[in-house]
């Protein structure tokens, strides 16, 4: 790995988003912290990566966005998290819509209605289907053309299920490409609270991770 670090993690030094990078699983991958009120457009130069942590503040997002989907539009991964407000600023979104959010599915064992797409994908060497069924915090509508990887077939009340999608993969929107979730592993990694939001940040980084992470 070089000294240079191709893997960005943008935060807004909340306790989750602090105690997540203090994390030695997450400190092996040398990501280079970005505090949010202080970015700018160089902070986000040569990355391959970008990790946008779940729960920023929604107008220092905005602020920043076109800074940060350059490394998109320059042929690299950007990975916006949720709980998140982008609607506005990430290309090809159609649709953000509310949705009930469920804290103890993962406790009950309960169905939570969540389906896992395309199993040939290659997202499915990183993530288990534990790491997406934990809860989240909306329903996406893709571009058209992108891979919707998670879906929930609940249903909600006059919404069609064409937008119930919660992990989708767009590399029609950029050069590059867009991973967008409505999940918040961040935050409750950090939190110490879900197992499976653990399992779905280390397997984010394994998949969209372009170095070898250094032993801890």
């Amino acid at each position: 790995m070089s000294s240079a670090s191709r893997l960005g993690f943008l935060h807004g030094g909340a306790f989750h988003q602090l105690a997540t990078l203090a994390d030695p699983a997450v400190k092996a991958w040398r990501p280079r912290e970005i505090y949010l009120p202080e970015a700018g457009e160089d902070d986000f130069a040569g990355l391959d990566t970008l990790i946008v942590s779940d729960r920023l503040h929604p107008g220092q997002l905005a602020r920043i966005a076109p800074a940060l989907l350059r490394v998109a539009h320059d042929g690299g991964t950007v990975v916006v998290l949720g709980e998140n407000e982008i609607t506005g600023w990430l290309p090809g979104l159609r649709g953000l819509l509310p949705a009930e959010t469920n804290f103890w599915w993962w406790r009950s064992g309960d169905d939570n209605g969540v389906r896992l797409n395309h199993p040939d994908h290659p997202a499915w060497d990183a993530l288990t289907e534990r790491s997406v069924r934990w809860h989240y915090h909306g329903l996406l509508e893709p571009p058209e053309g992108a891979t919707a990887l998670v879906h929930t077939v609940l249903e909600q009340e006059g919404e069609p299920g064409r937008r119930q999608v919660l992990l989708y993969e767009d590399r029609v929107s950029t050069a590059g490409r867009l991973i967008v979730t409505t999940m918040d592993p961040v935050y409750h990694h950090g939190s110490r609270f879900m197992p499976g939001a653990t399992q779905l940040l280390y397997g984010l980084l394994r998949w969209t991770g372009t170095t070898v992470p250094v032993a801890a």
